[in-house]
């Protein structure tokens, strides 16, 4: 992962980096973390960035670890939850370094797995799970690929409606970014980085692969402002999506 990267992004965190947080309207990720929140139990922020979901696990849980590779992102994470004393602030590198501490009962990984390389990915997808202890719970949110083949889709039904023949159309919607190698990987840039996209299917071989029973899975839908600017007013449901997997670790 790259460090240098993150780091650049702490100057205008909010303004670069996509709220999953702040879009979560129907409040989703709030009522896994309540629902399994326990002052007896520890929970892990992987990837936590600026902090937008620590102060909620700070307040669901006895005790939390906040991790991220961005020494920058963890201070403006630390100054979000200066009023708890019971989270834990790391910075380390999912897949290279080992956590510090003991595997938790609640672990939560929000747009972590989306690096575009597979060995880090994967690197980091057993980092992650192996920080749920047995019996434990992974609260996972990562792209989905589905939903970004329907968004093409709505593009290009965008244009049709706007008098385009289907060749024009289609090379309205092709992204200025990117192969047909990484999309058969599911990758595709988001502002301008390559980002890994799952299929919904593909979560749950992963997570069975790594010892975790899949609970379920779930669309976090996002408004269509979050993928185009200005979007018509027929524009309406279905929405995009992020996945939200829930699982357990055996």
């Amino acid at each position: 992962m790259d460090r240098a990267y993150w780091d650049a992004m702490a100057a205008d965190y909010d303004g670069e980096i996509f709220s999953v947080c702040e879009n979560d309207t129907a409040g989703l990720i709030t009522g896994h973390i309540t629902h399994f929140g326990s002052p007896e139990h520890t929970a892990a922020d992987l990837g936590c960035g600026v902090g937008k979901f620590t102060p909620l696990l700070a307040q669901s849980f006895g005790r939390v670890h906040a991790c991220d590779l961005s020494p920058k992102l963890l201070a403006q994470a630390r100054s979000a939850c200066r009023k708890f004393k019971n989270v834990d602030f790391l910075q380390t590198d999912l897949g290279r370094v080992a956590h510090p501490f003991d595997p938790v009962d609640f672990v939560l990984c929000v747009n972590v797995l989306i690096m575009s390389g597979l060995d880090a990915r994967m690197a980091a997808l057993r980092a992650v799970t192996a920080q749920v202890k047995h019996g434990g719970h992974l609260l996972l949110v990562t792209p989905s690929t589905e939903s970004m083949l329907y968004t093409q889709f709505r593009r290009i039904d965008w244009c049709l409606r706007e008098g385009m023949d289907c060749d024009a159309a289609i090379r309205d919607s092709v992204p200025a970014r990117g192969s047909v190698r990484d999309l058969h990987q599911g990758i595709r840039p988001i502002a301008g980085m390559p980002t890994k996209h799952h299929l919904r299917e593909e979560l749950m071989v992963l997570l069975r692969n790594h010892e975790m029973d899949v609970l379920s899975v779930e669309k976090l839908t996002y408004p269509w402002t979050t993928e185009f600017d200005d979007p018509p007013a027929w524009m309406e449901s279905p929405l995009p999506w992020d996945w939200l997997v829930v699982a357990r670790r055996k």
